[in-house]
């Protein structure tokens, strides 16, 4: 992993097991660190819920956080972060260092089990 991904908090894999970043100086050992994938196990960890949905077209799953302040952060089945229902970002979020990263980013919390 490049250090540059990583912000104290942050979860990796260091030796095989799930580990949250304490200090700075540690992220100097990125290198040594991988990434988390990001799953639906991670996401309950963190608090979001699990929705269901069934369309003639389809079924559809969204995972919501509600916040404090009543706002919601939400990630499509794709683990898209949502406005809505369109897409925020182009791509998905595959690692659990990237969904804490971003979603401190736009709410200045951090995002923690």
């Amino acid at each position: 992993m490049d250090s540059s991904e990583l912000r104290i908090g942050n979860y990796t894999l260091d030796h095989g097991s799930p580990e949250q970043i304490p200090y700075g100086s540690d992220i100097d050992s990125a290198g040594l660190m991988e990434p988390i994938q990001l799953t639906e196990e991670w996401l309950i960890k963190f608090g979001f819920e699990k929705f269901e949905f069934e369309y003639e077209e389809g079924n559809e799953t969204t995972y919501v956080l509600e916040k404090k302040n009543g706002h919601q952060f939400v990630l499509n089945d794709d683990l898209q972060p949502m406005d809505g229902e369109i897409a925020m970002l182009d791509y998905k979020l595959e690692y659990v260092h990237q969904l804490q990263n971003l979603f401190y980013c736009l709410t200045a919390e951090e995002l923690t089990i």
